[in-house]
This record gives C-alpha cells, sequence and structure tokens, in this order.
C-alpha cells in the first residue's frame, strides 16, 4: 500500500498540526467512560462523546476531538501555518 491508498478511500496528506503546541497534548482514547468533547458542533446543543480509540487533543480540563480542534484552529491541517500567520510582535521597521 503506497502513501496515498488509504483503505477509507482518502487521498493526499492526512497530518495535522498544532500552532501553538505549548501546553497541547494528543491521546487515544482507552476506555468507555463518558468523555465529552469540549466543544459543541454547529447547530447542535449538546457535547458529543468521544468514542474509544479515538484520538483527541488535551490542553488542562479541555478535550477535544479532532474535527472540532480543527475547526476551532487548535489543530491544522496547513504544513506551512508557521509562515502563514501574522506575527504581532514585530516592531514597525521605521
Amino acid at each position: 500500500m503506497n502513501r496515498d491508498d488509504s483503505p477509507s478511500g482518502a487521498t493526499g496528506d492526512m497530518r495535522l498540526y498544532a500552532p501553538a503546541p505549548e501546553g497541547w497534548a494528543a491521546h487515544i482514547k482507552q476506555s468507555w467512560d463518558k468523555e465529552y468533547c469540549f466543544s459543541k458542533y454547529p447547530g447542535e446543543d449538546y457535547f458529543h462523546l468521544l468514542m474509544s480509540g479515538e484520538i483527541f487533543v488535551q490542553h488542562g480540563d479541555e478535550k477535544y476531538c479532532l474535527s472540532c480542534a480543527v475547526r476551532h484552529g487548535i489543530l491544522t491541517t496547513d504544513r506551512l501555518n508557521w509562515q502563514h500567520r501574522k506575527n504581532t510582535d514585530r516592531k514597525p521597521l521605521v
């Protein structure tokens, strides 16, 4: 199987990046205990479950499924995100 032949039929780069990784950790949920994503899907009024075997990111008590983490900008598929973000710490040249 080559790099672009995934079982789900998805193609291309499937990696995720954390633009500001400080304090964040990735985990695989290993139990069936009820734990919820810290965010709601748009249009829903409830928090959704994290499933056993699901990969999620955590910062302190906040846990996000990968979909919500991407939607909130915690994770990105942009490999060159460090080049594309605005740097507000730069001083004017003049």
